[in-house]
């Protein structure tokens, strides 16, 4: 098979196309043909080596879509040529976490794919069934390795742990990016304002087309004063942060009283400044979000393959161009999300 690999962490060239051999399903595993794979800032973050305990070699990718070719001993819930889509992570189904419901705090299996599971940037990869959800098959490759990961967060961050509710006003920054541009269209399907934000004049229409309210174009990321203008009264009820540490004071400063403040993304890996008064008098609270339950995979795909959703599919490049891709998202050039398909997938 064909594999980009990560050998040394570093700079996106560090990617680089190498013929591997063909992997087998071990035990409870299967065999995938894969069709597609998105490409997140989180594969940019493990590039780097910013991401404690992973390691080289890998191979990255965990928005990953395909056809099962071959099962694995003991694999009775999947069968060869059904379309499959990965979770993000792995997670043991039985722990006390995984019992209430809540197998993104997994401690027994952790294991995330494009980390310690050889992920999707290959033409095959193997996957425990347990890291597996079925595609529908009204959904195309390129939407459904959307979902994976920038609509499955999305139902996660907005439902599961914001609990935005209608009538909410809600704060999105990286709004352009493909989580964020998911979280303004499924804030607005639930009967939500939003007020998203950006660093770019040139992203602004992509999001007043996903269905923001309003859009605060802020390039020194100093938006707090604009966005409780905007918001007006005492500010917003939910705020969904997905830059992190550059933008969480400014964020911190737009809550209204006993507000919802959502991390879950931290794009440059550094340490937020936090003002504690502001935590207490307002009660507010400051919430994780990690990775996407089975359920709300399923969620996604349905809304997507409903039109409730509209995947944000950039552009979709040969597997061989992941360091370009990587690149231009690095460097911001991308409003939505790049997608990888394997060569012989290119032409579809």
């Amino acid at each position: 098979m064909q594999a980009i690999m990560l050998r040394k962490f570093g700079e996106p060239n560090n990617l680089k196309l190498e013929t591997l051999p063909d992997p087998r399903p071990d035990r409870g595993e299967v065999l995938i043909k894969v069709r597609a794979c998105g490409v997140c800032y989180h594969d940019v973050i493990m590039r780097r080596g910013k991401l404690p305990g992973t390691s080289v070699p890998a191979v990255l990718g965990h928005e990953v879509v395909g056809e099962i070719v071959e099962v694995g001993h003991g694999v009775k819930e999947l069968e060869v040529g059904q379309r499959v889509a990965t979770l993000q992570r792995m997670s043991c189904g039985d722990c006390d976490h995984c019992q209430a419901g809540r197998p993104s705090l997994c401690k027994v299996d952790r294991r995330f794919f494009g980390e310690e599971i050889h992920g999707g940037y290959a033409t095959m990869m193997t996957a425990p069934v347990r890291g597996l959800v079925r595609v529908p098959d009204t959904l195309s490759w390129e939407d459904a390795a959307i979902a994976c990961c920038t609509t499955g967060t999305a139902v996660h961050v907005c439902r599961t742990r914001g609990r935005v509710r209608p009538g909410d006003t809600v704060l999105i920054t990286g709004a352009s990016g493909g989580v964020g541009l998911q979280a303004v269209q499924l804030c607005r399907l639930d009967g939500a304002r939003v007020i998203a934000v950006t660093s770019n004049e040139a992203k602004a229409k992509a999001l007043e087309a996903a269905g923001a309210h309003h859009v605060v174009v802020s390039p020194d990321l100093k938006f707090a004063s604009q966005v409780r203008k905007v918001a007006g009264g005492d500010g917003v009820n939910v705020a969904l942060e997905i830059v992190g540490a550059q933008t969480f004071a400014q964020t911190l400063k737009c809550m209204a009283p006993a507000g919802r403040l959502v991390v879950v993304g931290n794009l440059d890996t550094g340490e937020a400044q936090l003002n504690p008064g502001l935590v207490i008098v307002k009660e507010l609270e400051i919430i994780g979000a990690y990775a996407t339950t089975r359920e709300e995979l399923e969620t996604a795909f349905a809304l997507t393959a409903q039109g409730l959703i509209r995947s944000d599919v950039a552009e979709v490049l040969p597997l061989t161009e992941a360091a370009k891709a990587h690149f231009r998202l690095e460097n911001r050039e991308v409003v939505g999300r790049l997608v990888l398909v394997p060569p012989q997938e290119a032409s579809h």
